[in-house]
């Protein structure tokens, strides 16, 4: 193992069974095989087993931050359990350099009738500190945690928010080279996960290496140097965080089934026969990229003269939140009359919309836009991949992009300067 690796999965792979009688004789079983120096039936699958882990092998440096994203069952705490010892792998090697701390569930190795306080020593001697340095850090481990009045009542009677804020100051403060912390975080409120942040930007400086898992993927964004995206025990997709991030939402958005209502309605004296939603270079498409031009084509036709009619395009959420909502006479198009067979285009030179499903909605009303001579309601599914605006902008958080200016010219440079 090189020296500035701290951990190393080789080809590992677990198995669990979903029926608890069979896991019993199952795990019998084994352990009689073993005592007659037979080989356990690790390498293979029996009635109502599964890998939960099939076959994973990553690496993660010495100070990096390694991410792992991915659905709920997917086999991400799976694996903090086998890089903790709590198990082994049926399968594979792992090979882990250093004094490992881990937060993984809720009040993991706490004992319920004994005070934070006792807790405190208890779980910290669980993660290899002695009693003298667990009382050169004890202050400060229990003013990271905040838990107030609270340090010498049984942790029996604690939230699961200050069951966390304990958990992950003892690890914090625990020395470790390795810390392992699991969605765990995402229990205690925004103050305290703001000071976990800072806690592990901390951790970095120190050279701390870190495995974080989390379904908020701002801050594994935010946190990890690389990601993995585990799916059914496989990891999907490995490497740069931004890039795996982007993998994970289009896989979620394309699994994902739809909502669209299919909902049609109208006179129909003006009735839509074909849209086409296509890219710059006029190739028909549902999935774009941020950034991109985007260009909806309407075709109709008018079963007889009608004046002034208005055409509306709209853009809504997956959750149906309406973001945009066209119109010709809003844009100031007057269309004076139709008859016939006839298309409209309506352009976007640049999508404003961040990651996600969207619906589109096409409609064309009567002159007053109260009465629709054809309505279709969210029958149009796109979807939008990363991409940058203007070839630099890449915003990470909200649902639109709203043209804007920054001015930094007037910061200071010199940290003495007066502001006039």
């Amino acid at each position: 193992m090189d020296n500035d690796v701290a951990i190393t999965l080789e080809h590992v792979s677990k198995k669990y069974c979903k029926n608890i009688k069979d896991s019993m004789v199952y795990g019998m079983t084994d352990i009689g095989r073993n005592l007659v120096g037979l080989k356990s039936c690790s390498d293979q699958l029996r009635k109502n087993e599964f890998w939960a882990v099939n076959d994973v092998s990553f690496e993660v440096n010495r100070g990096e931050t390694l991410g792992i994203i991915g659905p709920n069952g997917s086999g991400k705490t799976t694996i903090l359990k086998m890089l903790n010892g709590i198990f082994w792998p049926d399968k594979g090697k792992i090979t882990v350099a250093g004094k490992v701390g881990a937060l993984i569930a809720v009040g993991a190795g706490f004992h319920p009738q004994l005070s934070g306080r006792e807790n405190i020593y208890i779980n910290g001697a669980i993660l290899g500190m002695n009693k003298k340095e667990i009382d050169k850090k004890f202050d400060a481990i229990v003013d990271f945690a905040d838990i107030g009045d609270f340090l010498d009542a049984p942790v029996k009677h604690y939230s699961s928010g200050m069951y966390v804020r304990l958990g992950f100051a003892i690890a914090a403060y625990s020395d470790s080279d390795i810390l392992l912390i699991d969605e765990i975080l995402s229990v205690g409120d925004i103050a305290f996960q703001a000071k976990c942040t800072k806690k592990m930007k901390e951790l970095d400086k120190k050279g701390v290496t870190k495995i974080f898992i989390s379904h908020n993927l701002n801050s594994v964004q935010l946190l990890c140097d690389k990601t993995i995206y585990i799916k059914n025990g496989v990891v999907k997709y490995a490497g740069n965080t931004v890039d795996v991030i982007n993998d994970f939402k289009k896989d979620s958005l394309l699994n994902k089934a739809g909502n669209a209502n299919d909902v049609r309605y109208g006179t129909k004296e003006i009735e839509i026969t074909k849209v086409e939603i296509f890219d710059q270079d006029n190739v028909n498409k549902s999935v774009f990229k941020r950034g991109q031009p985007f260009r909806v084509k309407v075709i109709f036709n008018a079963k007889e003269q009608i004046k002034k009619p208005e055409f509306s395009i709209s853009i809504f959420t997956s959750d149906g939140v309406e973001l945009s909502n066209a119109t010709t006479r809003d844009h100031s198009i007057q269309i004076n009359e139709v008859n016939g067979i006839g298309e409209i285009v309506y352009s976007i030179k640049s999508l404003p919309f961040n990651i996600g499903k969207y619906w589109v909605t096409i409609g064309c009303w009567d002159e007053t836009g109260l009465i629709a001579y054809d309505h279709l309601d969210k029958m149009y599914e796109i979807i939008i991949e990363n991409g940058m605006i203007d070839g630099c902008i890449g915003e990470r958080f909200g649902l639109v992009h709203i043209p804007a200016q920054w001015d930094v010219t007037k910061i200071l440079s010199r940290p003495n300067e007066s502001r006039i």
